[in-house]
């Protein structure tokens, strides 16, 4: 760290002096060391804005944030740490001196002389024409160079705070992501983990010491906990804090209950929790039609009628399917039919059928059971069920046999 507070305060210094010229720069908190007044202005004009670090201005409250975030002093200094053992303490300054003499250095702004042609950028791979203002970055070698606003970490893809890198197999990182690409950081404290153990889940690292619930700090170290955007948190917790209502007994469901999502509601998965509004039908496992918060097993049912009387079109499956058994010794069932028109209808919930205008299924030289079928289907009228059930009601011997075919 002295060395990088050196180059900090440094440029800080450079802020307030002008020798070059006699033009005052204070209106910056930090300039580039070395560059004339207008070749400090040449540089900053190729920032962002907002990125401009002008005295009192949103610019240099960015600049405060990105020193902070990008130069971790706890990364450095073990006085910046807390609870370290010995052993620790020794390894962050191993760690602190590796770093700076093998990988710290600073951006180095120069203007390319105007007969160089063919400079890219070792970012965005676009041309640097000459008389440009570019940085080269001593670590990379004398070749590569980028522009003012690439010259941005590898990893977090932002501005290099006043010029400042870590050079890593040939890309330049901000401290914070360099100090993670040699060593985990721990995601409660965001001091670097240089004990043996530590917890990892989901892609973060814990101190072991420091893997507890989020809400009561209770440590997890063996226990069941679950995540939520990154922080874990323990059973008890989670459930009081984000567990979601049951839409049919209003009960919360539980971390070990399964559950059934649709649209933002929730149900239990349970029989008796995801079944129809209105008949009760489990419908786990099965096509449902929402309908305003509510789910249902058929198009009767979300119109709230009775499933059960003899004038809504569910009794026309359900009668035909009593008669199954029936009509399958004549070698002629209804069901498949019947079936086939009613999953239509669960997966089409907005489509309503003109029964009016529905052909027969079979022809006027169809099968005759099947006919009746055909045409209940498409006409929904009870003078064919009246006629369907005076057959079944005549006398055996006015009834038409199992291969009586009508012309």
């Amino acid at each position: 760290l002295p060395r990088l507070g050196k180059l900090t305060l440094g440029f800080q210094r450079s802020s307030t002096s002008d020798d070059d010229s006699g033009c005052a720069l204070e209106e910056y908190a930090w300039v580039p060391p070395g560059l004339r007044p207008e070749q400090v202005q040449q540089y900053f004009s190729c920032l962002p804005e907002d990125k401009v670090p002008y005295v009192n201005s949103p610019g240099e409250k960015h600049r405060i944030r990105q020193l902070l975030y990008q130069l971790p002093p706890h990364d450095n200094e073990v006085r910046y740490c807390h609870s370290l053992s010995e052993e620790e303490k020794r390894e962050l300054h191993m760690f602190s001196v590796q770093r700076k003499r093998e990988a710290l250095g600073r951006g180095t702004p120069r203007m390319l002389p105007r007969a160089l042609q063919h400079t890219l950028c070792e970012h965005c791979g676009e041309g640097i024409s000459g008389g440009e203002m570019a940085i080269f970055a001593s670590r990379a070698g004398p070749g590569p160079c980028w522009h003012p606003a690439c010259f941005a970490c590898a990893t977090c893809q932002e501005l290099l705070v006043d010029l400042i890198y870590f050079h890593q197999d040939g890309k330049i990182h901000c401290g914070r992501h360099h100090s993670e690409l040699l060593k985990p950081r721990c995601s409660a404290c965001d001091e670097i983990i240089f004990s043996d153990e530590c917890t990892e889940a989901e892609g973060r690292h814990w101190h072991m010491k420091h893997f507890a619930c989020f809400e009561c700090e209770t440590v997890l170290g063996g226990q069941r906990y679950i995540m939520k955007d990154g922080r874990p948190y323990c059973c008890g917790c989670f459930e009081s804090l984000y567990a979601e209502y049951c839409e049919a007994c209003g009960e919360n469901i539980g971390v070990d209950h399964a559950q059934m999502t649709y649209e933002g509601i929730h149900w239990h998965a349970t029989d008796t929790c995801f079944c129809c509004a209105q008949c009760k039908s489990a419908l786990l496992g099965c096509p449902f039609l929402p309908k305003q918060g509510r789910i249902y097993c058929s198009k009767a049912c979300s119109l709230g009628e009775d499933v059960y009387a003899s004038d809504s079109s569910d009794s026309v499956f359900q009668s035909a399917g009593s008669r199954e058994s029936r009509q399958s010794h004549m070698g002629k069932s209804s069901h498949p039919v019947a079936e086939q028109w009613r999953q239509s209808q669960l997966f089409s919930p907005v489509a309503v059928a003109d029964y009016n205008k529905t052909p027969s299924l079979y022809g006027d030289r169809g099968d005759r059971e099947m006919d009746i079928v055909g045409q209940k289907l498409s006409h929904m009228g009870f003078t064919e069920e009246h006629t369907w059930r005076d057959r079944e009601d005549a006398p055996e011997d006015q009834r038409s046999g199992p291969n009586t075919r009508t012309t």
